[in-house]
């Protein structure tokens, strides 16, 4: 296995390709149910479809690119099963520009296909990652900004095109704030490893500072940029830990590529016998590592998916295990013990059927304009959605704030813009707006528990 992965022949890389994308149709033929997240997700593009305004109509933190990708799938009618593909079509193309990186500046010995099989196999290390999310997308930018740092410390004299640098990464920030991090991760990488100067510096923050500004000027124009920053301000710039149980969840994805990370890490420390252009890749991807300590703190939900952006980093540090251990039943053996753990990481969360997934509808109806009050997303699944609320855990802050006369004046501009026939209530939340929007009294009547109908 190793040696075939080790050919630099192309028929290699194809029969690799091959191998990803059957195993996504295998994937996609099995019907797993979709993920809380996934569903989110399409109905977030159908309602930027509907004309609705992103931040302003639609309470969601996704970023503006990734909420672009997700009504762009769902403008051109791609079902939810689609999602598989997106998703390794992604992977794949991030898995080229990781390898081509490598060989093409000589950072490590000849590897063949290896950093290609390596990195997709560690963007495949959950079933979580068989779907697009922004956290996937925002990486394909960080991944082209680490192409072009490494570029720019191969040689003596740093060109302009760092630019691109700072742009990369604030394109990979609009999709995912969490990234804007990156940039002192952009910085540090060519402060320390290059010859750049004080000019080029700028350059790098011209490029990141550019998109950023030519968004914020559409919202402006669009005039829903300061809801922007609000739901930012209550989402991403938020610092929090994650707690006991989600760590937990999380260790049980990642342990198996943390371990194997370091220890590559810790190998090419024993072993410097590299060239300067690896060394200074070796501590721009230890720099990438530091950087994702602290976005850890930034992120909008701990689901496993969120944190899959220190994955590059621990899969260029396992290739110094191909790289300079010498006996090759070693390699062999710990490329078969973590593909077996990969496998075993499928079949546990395949195997349980209440991981993240969509539930089953509990509601007695179908196809009407429905607005959930609550985190139960699945309802949408045979109804329409009506009202703003595609992500519930930010959501709900502004039920906490129902005493204030500009979250009342929200929440009957939201009802008004996309009235529901029937509001579903599981946390108890009408009762309280019907006492400060008191036209709903006579408006709804509940037909059954926690379940109230438009009067005609």
């Amino acid at each position: 296995m190793f040696q075939f992965l080790r050919s630099n022949a192309s028929i290699t890389l194809f029969l690799l390709v091959a191998i990803w994308v059957i195993a996504t149709i295998a994937f996609v033929q099995a019907g797993i149910s979709p993920l809380v997240w996934e569903l989110k997700n399409q109905l977030l593009g159908q309602k930027l479809n509907q004309g609705f305004r992103m931040y302003q109509d639609i309470r969601d933190n996704s970023g503006p690119l990734a909420a672009g990708f997700f009504q762009f799938i769902q403008f051109i009618g791609a079902p939810i099963t689609w999602n598989a593909f997106w998703s390794t079509g992604i992977i794949l193309f991030q898995g080229i520009i990781f390898q081509r990186t490598i060989n093409r500046y000589e950072l490590m010995g000849p590897l063949g296909n290896m950093p290609f099989f390596i990195y997709t196999l560690f963007l495949h290390i959950s079933l979580d990652f068989w779907v697009p999310s922004a956290a996937l997308l925002g990486l394909t930018f960080l991944m082209l900004a680490w192409r072009e740092i490494i570029k720019q410390q191969s040689t003596l004299q740093v060109d302009d095109r760092v630019f691109l640098i700072g742009l990369f990464i604030g394109a990979a920030g609009l999709c995912y704030p969490s990234y804007y991090l990156f940039i002192f991760w952009g910085f540090l990488s060519l402060l320390f490893y290059s010859g750049i100067n004080i000019r080029q510096m700028l350059l790098v923050l011209v490029g990141f500072l550019i998109v950023n500004g030519v968004t914020a000027l559409l919202y402006t124009w669009h005039g829903n940029f300061s809801f922007l920053i609000e739901v930012f301000q209550k989402s991403a710039l938020v610092f929090h830990a994650p707690g006991w149980a989600n760590i937990k969840q999380i260790a049980s994805t990642y342990v198996p590529a943390v371990l194997l990370g370091f220890y590559g890490l810790w190998t090419v420390i024993q072993r410097p016998k590299i060239k300067s252009t690896g060394q200074k890749a070796q501590q721009t991807n230890f720099i990438w590592i530091f950087i994702s300590f602290f976005a850890v703190f930034t992120l909008p939900a701990n689901n496993s998916h969120n944190y899959l952006f220190i994955l590059p980093a621990l899969a260029y540090f396992t290739l110094n295990l191909f790289f300079l251990l010498k006996r090759v039943w070693i390699q062999e053996l710990i490329l078969l013990l973590f593909m077996g753990s990969v496998w075993f990481s499928w079949q546990t969360e395949w195997k349980d059927k209440d991981y993240n997934r969509i539930q089953a509808a509990k509601l007695p109806i179908q196809n009407e304009r429905l607005m959930v009050l609550g985190p139960q997303i699945e309802e949408y699944q045979k109804n329409q959605m009506a009202g703003p609320f595609v992500n519930w855990e930010l959501s709900n802050d502004l039920f906490d704030e129902l005493n204030t006369y500009r979250t009342v004046v929200k929440l009957q501009r939201y009802l008004e813009m996309d009235s529901p026939t029937y509001i579903y209530d599981p946390s108890g939340n009408f009762p309280r707006m019907r006492y400060y929007l008191p036209y709903l009294k006579d408006s709804y009547v509940e037909t059954q528990k926690h379940l109230y109908k438009r009067k005609n």
